[in-house]
């Protein structure tokens, strides 16, 4: 096999990896803003749980592999 058959698949895999991870942080955002019950305890915990999760997904669809 070459370097590129082999890179493909990582590739493939990241990007799902990176999708997956914005998937459950923009869950993980909108339970916190819409449930009244984590509003109360730890809004500030989750909130930037989530958008931490959204930033690294981000980051990882927008970086390149070489």
């Amino acid at each position: 096999m070459s370097k590129s058959e082999e890179s493909v698949g990582f590739t493939i895999a990241e990007k799902f990896f990176a999708l997956l991870l914005i998937l459950i942080g923009s869950i993980v955002v909108y339970n916190t803003a819409t449930s009244p019950v984590l509003a109360e305890r730890y809004p500030i915990l989750f909130a930037v749980g989530g958008l931490a999760l959204l930033l690294l997904g981000v980051f990882i669809i927008i970086a390149r592999v070489q």
